[in-house]
């Protein structure tokens, strides 16, 4: 190869001395094609290899480990939104329940109603709205009960403890007894005064009965668009603690009490996402 290419080197130069340039052309043209020869294949190796890296990256993409490491947790999407909601609503959203008290030393603005009940300052105006729109709709209420005194719930425990110790159990089973259907001290959200039962007209006694009447099916209805929940629904009673009681609704801000039903959330679901 040494050999033939000095050999082609004097061709060369002889034939340029004569002014003959035809070899020095057809040199010139030779290179000129060896490298476009180089550059077409380098491309096309390039474009086989980048073809060959996507289709490792599409079957990587659709790998189970992949997909379920950019999946968000939705529990953890949920949490974030109760915190959103609760940021904007936490003055309404006091969690009562039997193992979590009224904060002591809690205390509000107090608006007597014309039934003579009293009932928190900041939830009055959207409950007069929403019982006014009952009326509108031919259908009318009674008020049972708003807020309630610690003194007043006491008095409630205690009489029921009587009943039954009365009945012949011990003083510790009547007072079991007597929290199936009342609340510990402390604990009813009556007295919050953010809480109300509220009846058909006329009607006094609390029964589940109370669901059939059209202005009690009307409140679990509409009641969300005036702040408030149906605070123990049917189906939840071993989560809220308390049997379904379909007079008693609870004030937790309009766009709170939507939050809620749109997620089918009790207050205590709805604190579980807080602590998530």
């Amino acid at each position: 190869m040494k050999r033939w290419f000095k050999k082609y080197i004097r061709l060369l130069v002889r034939h340029t001395t004569a002014k003959d340039y035809s070899v020095l052309i057809y040199t010139i043209g030779a290179v000129i094609g060896i490298v476009l020869a180089f550059v077409l294949v380098g491309k096309l190796f390039s474009a086989i290899t980048h073809i060959g890296k996507g289709n490792d990256e599409e079957i990587t993409i659709s790998t189970p480990a992949d997909a379920i490491s950019t999946t968000e947790d939705p529990k953890a999407i949920m949490a974030d939104k109760c915190r959103s909601i609760y940021d904007k609503n936490k003055e309404y959203m006091m969690l009562v329940n039997r193992t979590h008290a009224v904060p002591s030393g809690y205390s509000f603005e107090h608006h007597t109603l014309n039934c003579g009940l009293d009932v928190d300052e900041r939830c009055y105006e959207d409950l007069m709205a929403m019982l006014t729109a009952l009326n509108n709709e031919n259908m009318y209420y009674t008020i049972v009960t708003a807020y309630r005194s610690t003194e007043t719930q006491q008095a409630i425990v205690d009489s029921k403890v009587a009943s039954y110790v009365g009945q012949g159990m011990s003083e510790a089973d009547a007072y079991n007894k007597a929290l199936e259907t009342a609340a510990p001290v402390g604990c009813s959200e009556h007295e919050s005064g953010l809480a109300l039962d509220i009846a058909p007209e006329g009607v006094y006694n609390l029964e589940v009965s109370i669901e059939e009447d059209d202005s009690n099916k009307w409140l679990n209805e509409h009641c969300y668009e005036y702040g408030f929940i149906p605070r123990y629904p049917k189906d939840k009673e071993a989560i809220t603690g308390f049997s379904y009681e379909p007079w008693h609704f609870r004030y937790v801000g309009k766009e709170a009490a939507q939050f809620l039903k749109d997620n089918d959330l009790t207050l205590e679901e709805f604190y579980d996402y807080l602590e998530y």
